[in-house]
């Protein structure tokens, strides 16, 4: 159930980041009409609209889904039909609650969302800010032109990703000139590629009263998703016996370990993953480190970057650093902007194992 669900949660999240002919000549530069759209006053609240998302694994079609989507101020509603599984998901948003039924498979989950504060209830114009300015100092913006589509006048724009390792690889993404609004998007990385493209917008709807409504029969119990995917909070030791030996920490010398919280995954992963949060003397988050067993032909990429004599990659987008070492995949992602990962690194060297803690 839990890698079921997990999909859609990535499906979801997708959703939230990125949603929302001929090329001619483009007199102003991407950053303009980046600034353009994120200044402009004009914003979509109320609408509906369809879409089509396609994932590719190299020229492979991995997954197929339509979409139907519902928007009316706080209120949302994603309808999935995954067309390769014949799976229909509705999930419903009013803003504190988010609420999903799997109907092919009779499964309902539900989440608080009121600790996400305004990011589950962003408008288009705001996710696509939200996008723009996460990949700022990690890509380059281009304007490819001025294309149609479903009848919208849009801005084609190419962003590029400055790494060739970036988590977000490359995007393009055509945005209503009125509105603002993303109507299609397509992202590449590594070998995978996502397209999505409204097939129908309507940013004047009228909609039913049980629009904003799921129909869940009563036989059906909802699961809390907290509850089903969150963390467990273990000691070193319960860590130490979901990954099958002892595992690096850091010396609590200018740091020390505030959590031990342990992810238990299905299905295709297969495995425990285990985070240590670490906290200043002074009680502040500094950085987690995630540790689970080395995944099979996922090697770390040769770089000039290493940790404690092995291999290691840096993500600038993440502000993180992996590696692996001794069949245990280990990552530091920083949680401070403060906090310096190159001092950080330094510290791995002093790392000691749990056992001898």
């Amino acid at each position: 159930m839990k890698f079921t669900w997990s999909k859609y949660l990535i499906l979801l999240s997708v959703i939230l980041l990125i949603l929302g002919g001929c090329s001619q000549k483009v007199e102003v530069s991407a950053e303009e009409i980046i600034h353009n759209a994120i200044e402009s006053e004009k914003e979509v609240i109320n609408y509906s609209g369809k879409a089509e998302m396609k994932f590719f694994e190299g020229e492979e079609l991995t997954e197929h889904i339509l979409l139907e989507e519902y928007v009316a101020d706080e209120k949302k509603k994603v309808v999935t039909i995954d067309q390769l599984l014949k799976q229909r998901v509705e999930v419903l948003n009013d803003g504190e609650t988010m609420l999903m039924y799997d109907e092919t498979n009779e499964q309902a989950l539900e989440m608080d969302v009121t600790e996400f504060g305004d990011l589950a209830g962003l408008s288009p114009k705001e996710q696509f800010k939200t996008l723009m300015e996460s990949m700022q100092d990690s890509h380059t913006y281009k304007i490819i032109g001025e294309e149609k589509v479903l009848d919208f006048d849009t801005y084609h724009i190419e962003v590029k990703a400055k790494e060739t390792d970036n988590l977000l690889g490359d995007i393009e993404v055509w945005v209503d000139q009125k509105t603002w609004f993303v109507v299609k998007t397509i992202s590449e990385t590594g070998d995978t590629r996502t397209e999505l493209e409204y097939t129908k917008l309507d940013f004047s709807p009228k909609f039913a009263k049980d629009t904003f409504t799921l129909d869940i029969p009563d036989n059906i119990e909802i699961t809390d998703l907290a509850k089903d995917f969150g963390p467990d909070t273990v000691t070193v030791e319960e860590a130490e016996t979901a990954l099958g030996q002892a595992f690096l920490m850091f010396s609590e010398e200018t740091i020390y370990l505030a959590s031990v919280q342990m992810y238990g995954y299905s299905s295709e992963l297969n495995r425990s993953e285990v985070e240590l949060m670490y906290h200043s003397k002074d009680g502040i988050p500094m950085f987690s480190l995630s540790i689970f067993p080395t995944p099979e032909g996922m090697g770390i990429e040769e770089t000039d970057l290493e940790i404690r004599g092995n291999a290691a990659e840096y993500e600038e987008v993440t502000d993180s650093i992996l590696w692996d070492e001794d069949g245990l995949r280990y990552s530091i992602v920083l949680a401070n902007p403060d906090a310096d990962i190159d001092e950080v690194a330094e510290w791995t060297e002093n790392m000691i194992l749990s056992s001898e803690r």
